[in-house]
């Protein structure tokens, strides 16, 4: 009850701000907005996904071409109408097949559809993807935002990731799921959001979605991988920091099985509360702090006490007994001369000092790192980015004593998606053409210490990390705990697409994944080829490195 009527006291606010929708995450924006970023001295955040068109807006100029300026076509001075609309009344405008506008509305109704179809050499011998659905976006009175995404969706996945959802009985970035055709999976995708200003430099979003928290090709902190969850999010932007606070409701685990997940008796949930501080030392250079605290149990609740947007979340999960699992951390971004641009994460889970210097292997040693460089035009070669990034996990980071209080959603990690106990080292290139010629390519190495049996050795962020390996005496190892310890197991990929934009928002997709995994027990011994061919229309895309 008090949730609710704080909920809607904030929208029967009498005087609100003007707002805007945000970019979905995955749109073709974001690789625009990246270089665009790296290129300006405005000292725009990047850090926190999704932005919004608005925001957006302040930072493009001439160089990033009419893709831009049609899909911020409410905030420009383009108003060119298309030249031959559809029958009179749809595509008047090219982002839009129905827009309509007056003094209290701003509407805009898409289509959003995918087909793929690819062919892969594992026992499937083929994928493919038909996904279906609306999109609608708008403003009220230009004060009150709002956004929904519906699709239905049939995929067969390649046998890797299938392997994902045999083991946690949850399909990589998606809800509630069924069988579909014996090798496939059926599953319905939701979002929505309607987003108010309360002041000129504090907005709240209500919705149902996701975020991606860094600068970088993974996230230590808050990914997208995971399946979408209510959230409450408030973001305070002043011209020396940028302070946002997510407050979301969470699955802490599911029950199914090979016809998919169970559709009665409901699934248990969790909480997580979390708020990340930008302060922008300087327009190119931004240092994040960041805290974030998931707690729940089979009792359910709000914890009054997480929902103060400016406590200690630390402090609060101590004065309650320590029986909660709070993160801390930071990151930075670092803009070198308009072409560089240097990134990282430090995320810490639990860390003594003393035991971090002692070299003991002390179990407790639980933290996580990220370092990037990207660097624009390379060489000459306008509008190419180059980027390579690193990023190294400690064993049981993540972990806790239950799915009620471990970094998860819906089985699924809320970070990471190989977990923990790993290091993985990535090699990125993306060249803009044209509005409509894009080629990106990926390279990705990695080793991880996988479990042996029932044993834990630090990986799978879904078991209790009271029980860890054994120490011989009976008891869980304290110390001697090394980082890939377990069984090693190396991955390889290497990520190619091409895609050609036919109509504004109407892709052709051409990609190539390559991936080979193997481990020193020889118990995993997996090579995968995918050539895959999508039209993809108002559809974001989506990599499945992992």
């Amino acid at each position: 009850m008090r949730k609710t009527l704080c909920i809607l006291s904030l929208l029967s606010t009498n005087i609100l701000w003007a707002q805007s929708t945000d970019f979905t995450l995955g749109h073709a924006a974001y690789q625009i907005v990246e270089m665009q970023d790296i290129r300006s001295t405005l000292g725009f955040n990047t850090t926190i996904k999704p932005f919004s068109r608005k925001s957006v807006y302040h930072l493009i100029d001439s160089t990033t071409g009419l893709f831009m300026q049609k899909e911020l076509r409410e905030y420009t001075s383009d108003s060119s109408r298309s030249k031959v609309p559809v029958l009179g009344r749809f595509f008047r405008y090219p982002a839009d097949l129905i827009f309509y506008e007056d003094e209290k509305l701003d509407l805009h109704i898409n289509p959003v559809l995918q087909w793929s179809y690819g062919k892969t050499n594992d026992a499937l011998g083929s994928t493919f993807v038909n996904s279906r659905g609306i999109e609608v976006r708008g403003r009220i009175d230009k004060k009150v935002a709002f956004y929904t995404m519906l699709t239905e969706n049939q995929v067969r996945y390649p046998e890797y990731v299938n392997d994902v959802r045999d083991s946690t009985l949850v399909v990589p970035y998606e809800g509630f799921w069924k069988q579909y055709a014996t090798t496939g999976v059926d599953f319905f995708r939701a979002q929505g959001y309607i987003d108010f200003g309360l002041t000129p430099s504090i907005s709240a979003q209500l919705g149902f979605g996701k975020h991606f928290i860094g600068n970088g090709v993974r996230s230590l902190i808050l990914s997208d991988y995971s399946n979408n969850y209510p959230y409450l999010r408030i973001n305070t932007a002043t011209k020396v920091f940028d302070y946002t606070n997510i407050f979301a409701e969470l699955i802490s685990g599911v029950r199914g099985g090979t016809f998919g997940l169970e559709g009665t008796g409901g699934f248990e949930k969790k909480y997580m509360a979390f708020h990340h501080l930008n302060m922008k030392i300087r327009p190119n250079l931004h240092i994040g702090l960041f805290e974030s605290v998931m707690y729940g149990d089979s009792t359910g609740g709000l914890r009054v006490e997480y929902l103060n947007p400016v406590i200690f979340y630390r402090a609060v999960e101590q004065q309650n007994g320590s029986e909660d699992n709070a993160l801390i951390g930071l990151d930075f971004k670092w803009n070198i001369r308009n072409r560089v641009s240097l990134y990282g994460q430090l995320v810490i889970d639990e860390m003594i000092i003393s035991e971090v210097f002692a070299g003991d292997g002390w179990w407790g040693n639980k933290q996580g790192f990220q370092l990037g460089v990207k660097y624009v035009d390379p060489f000459g070669l306008e509008n190419v980015i180059v980027q390579a990034e690193v990023n190294r996990v400690r064993p049981y980071m993540y972990a806790h004593e239950d799915g009620f209080t471990n970094y998860s959603h819906y089985n699924l990690a809320l970070a990471h998606p190989l977990g923990a106990n790993f290091t993985e080292y990535i090699a990125r290139a993306n060249y803009r053409l044209s509005d409509r010629w894009n080629f990106e390519g990926m390279i990705l190495l990695a080793s991880y210490g996988n479990d042996i049996g029932d044993i834990n050795f630090g990986r799978d962020i879904l078991k209790n990390y009271i029980d860890r390996r054994p120490d011989g005496n009976g008891g869980s190892l304290e110390y001697g705990n090394d980082h890939l310890q377990g069984n090693k197991t190396d991955l390889m990929m290497a990520f190619f697409r091409a895609s050609y934009m036919c109509k504004h928002n109407l892709f052709v997709d051409g990609e190539i994944t390559l991936r080979s995994e193997k481990d020193t027990n020889e118990r995993i011994d997996q090579s995968t080829n995918v050539w895959g061919l999508s039209l993809r229309w108002n559809m974001p895309s989506r990599r499945y490195l992992f």
